[in-house]
């Protein structure tokens, strides 16, 4: 079985349908996925990482000093808005595109690329985010213009 975020409307519900779903299959003939964690550029992500021998000894914590995850979008909301209006776009966006693509950049190399070990790893980086005081000072946010229509 294959589900597709969003996945409930808050924790509860998420939990809800989360009981059901183990009620009726075994986790592992559940895939959990979301279309922009499979494009190729953010699976290319742990590739360039770990398999890079320019990159692989430097990108980690003794030499880089932050990192700046920017979304930007050339597309409108043609679509798309009705969506965004049920479910918001920080929903849609920062908690599955930026803190994946956050989790992907910041992670120690797993002891394997299997589910399991590269979960492991992505949620240590996740319990150690601290946000900042005055979170304003630390990120921006942006607001959908016009843009093409990708439909």
């Amino acid at each position: 079985m294959a589900i597709k975020k969003p996945f409930g409307h808050n924790l509860e519900s998420a939990r809800r349908l989360n009981d059901i779903v183990e009620s009726i299959f075994p986790p592992n003939a559940v895939f959990r996925i979301d279309h922009y964690l499979g494009k190729e550029t953010v699976q290319n992500i742990l590739a360039l990482r770990f398999a890079n021998q320019l990159f692989e000894p430097l990108w980690n914590a003794n030499y880089a000093d932050h990192v700046q995850i920017t979304m930007a979008v050339d597309i409108g909301t043609v679509g798309r808005a009705g969506y965004y209006d049920g479910v918001g776009a920080a929903r849609d966006v920062i908690q599955n595109y930026l803190l994946q693509l956050l989790a992907l950049t910041a992670t120690e190399e797993p002891i394997s690329f299997n589910a399991d070990d590269l979960r492991a790893e992505k949620e240590k980086v996740l319990a150690a985010l601290k946000l900042p005081e005055d979170l304003s000072t630390h990120s921006a946010r942006g607001q959908f213009a016009g843009g093409w229509d990708a439909v």
